[in-house]
This record gives structure tokens, C-alpha cells and sequence, in this order.
């Protein structure tokens, strides 16, 4: 069984520029619909050593990448799971999405999400080493949220700043770490509410077909059953943690063997090999 992946923000600009073809259709078409060029402004910032794109752009950009990369390898896929943003990419390459409308709803998307971040201000950490029961104490005590659940020893907090850092204070007495993470909001929380109302409006007006191939849901840790289920879970998406390592453990219980990262970069590939070894090695554990 094959399950193709696709990733979320954060991925740095220089691996997002190496993953747009310039002369590439779905580009050129992008850009059209964006109004912008979109390669050139991912090389702009890809001229600044280590730099993230921001979120209105970075979101485009890495649908864009994903679904040229898809393009050049669609057939035979069993399931698709992506990571917040990526799970509109994992849609649209199972037919849920044509590539104007989801587009048009990941600009109205990042762009909302962007605005929010300025409005309740944020941030957001991974903490290295940890497991989700420990993270979540430090969690209630520091009052900060788990935005991402992402993979066994690598949880995501978010949270205005000040309340990370006492957060990243208790992760070092625990023996661990804390890499507070380049983004412009504390994604994945009450705080990205208030750009829900136009996103349940883009998705509203879109034409929204079942998948084809089942698609792995960030809020539920299965696959979606209907087109009403993705509109309302997408929008909760915006506020709900990404349960990626859970939904890999679905996707390995089903008997998925070969997960493939259509990036850009191999950054889920990475997350859903550390999270299917624990699950083989739970497995092997209970049968021993």
C-alpha cells in the first residue's frame, strides 16, 4: 500500500525556489490567478541565507510545489495525508479540489491566517524529546497549546511569546529542548479564529467533489467520508491541532508500507518514518 504526502509552512525558501520549474504551467497559471509572480517573489527570499517565506506567500508557494511534483507521479496511490497546509494539496490531488479553487482558498487561507497573527500575536515551538503526555503537562502549566502532534519525540507548542518561553524553561528542566519556529502566528489555536468566517466562505462557494483516493484528516486522524465533513473540518483545522503522528499510525495500520514526500523538501517523509518505527516497534512489543 502506497500513501502520498504533502507538507505545511515552514519549509525554507531556498528548498521551495528548488521545487518550482520556472517555466512550469501549474506556475504559470498561478501566477496568473495570484496576480503576482510567484517564482519570482520565492527567489527574493531565497536570497536571505536560511529564510522562511511569509505566510501569504509561503502557502501558495508549497501547494504549488507539491502539485507540480504530483504531476509527475498520479497514478496509483492508495491514500494522501498532508500536514495543515498540505492536506489542501492532498486534496486537490485526489480530485476533491480543481487547482483554481484550491488555490483561490489557500490565498483566502493565508491570508486570513497572516491577519490573525497580527491581530492576537504569536508564535510557535517544537520541543525535541518529549513525548505528547509530558508536553502536554508542561502545556496546562505554562499555558500554552499543542498546536502539532507531528511525530513520537516531536510536539509543537504555540502560544504568545512570553508564555513559550516559560514553557521552553520547563522543557530544559526535563531534559530536553525547545527550537522556537519561524512563523507569523501561533497556528493551530484559538487564535487563528478569526480567519475562519471568509474561509467557510471560499469553501462554500467552491465545487468540492468526494476524493478519489481517501484523504487523511489533521482534526479526526482518518480519512474524510463526504464534501460537507471537509468543509466543516477544514475550517476547524484552522484552530484544532494537526494530528499527523496519529494519522500515520492509521495509515501503518492499514498496511502502508511505502510513504512518498512530494514535498517540497522531505520534511513529512522524515516525520512518517520516525512515527511508523514506533508503531511497528508497539506492534512487534504487544505480539512479543
Amino acid at each position: 500500500m502506497r500513501a502520498g504526502l504533502f507538507p505545511g509552512q515552514g519549509i525554507r525558501a531556498k528548498t521551495v525556489l528548488e521545487s518550482l520549474p520556472k517555466s512550469h504551467a501549474l506556475l504559470a497559471s498561478a501566477s496568473e490567478l495570484l496576480g503576482y509572480d510567484l517564482f519570482k517573489r520565492v527567489e527574493v527570499a531565497a536570497r536571505r541565507k536560511g529564510a522562511t517565506l511569509p505566510t501569504a506567500v509561503a502557502q501558495p508557494a508549497i501547494f504549488v510545489a507539491g502539485m507540480i511534483s504530483f504531476s509527475y507521479d498520479s497514478a496509483g496511490w492508495d491514500f494522501f495525508c498532508g500536514h495543515s497546509l498540505g492536506e489542501y494539496t492532498a486534496l486537490t490531488a485526489a480530485g476533491t479540489f480543481g487547482f483554481e479553487d484550491a488555490l483561490g482558498i489557500i490565498r483566502i487561507r493565508a491570508e486570513g491566517m497572516e491577519r490573525a497573527g497580527r491581530v492576537a500575536p504569536g508564535s510557535m515551538a517544537a520541543v525535541l524529546g518529549l513525548d505528547l503526555e509530558k508536553v502536554s503537562d508542561i502545556a496546562q502549566r505554562t499555558g500554552v497549546v499543542v498546536a502539532n502532534d507531528n511525530s513520537p519525540g516531536q510536539v509543537v507548542l504555540a502560544a504568545p511569546e512570553p508564555a513559550l518561553a516559560a514553557a521552553a524553561a520547563e522543557v530544559r528542566a526535563a531534559g530536553a529542548r525547545s527550537v522556537l519556529l519561524d512563523v507569523s502566528g501561533a497556528f493551530h489555536t484559538d487564535a487563528m479564529g478569526s480567519a475562519g468566517p471568509a474561509l467557510a466562505r471560499a469553501l462554500e462557494e467552491a465545487e468540492i467533489r468526494t476524493p478519489e483516493v481517501p484523504v487523511v484528516s489533521n482534526v479526526l486522524a482518518r480519512p474524510y467520508t463526504d464534501a460537507a465533513e471537509i468543509k466543516e473540518l477544514l475550517v476547524a483545522q484552522l484552530t484544532r491541532p494537526v494530528r499527523f503522528r496519529e494519522s500515520i499510525e492509521w495509515l501503518v495500520e492499514q498496511d502502508v508500507e511505502d510513504f512518498t514526500d512530494f514535498g517540497p523538501g522531505r520534511v513529512v517523509a522524515g516525520l512518517a518514518q520516525r512515527c511508523r518505527r514506533a508503531a511497528r516497534s508497539t506492534e512487534v512489543a504487544a505480539h512479543a
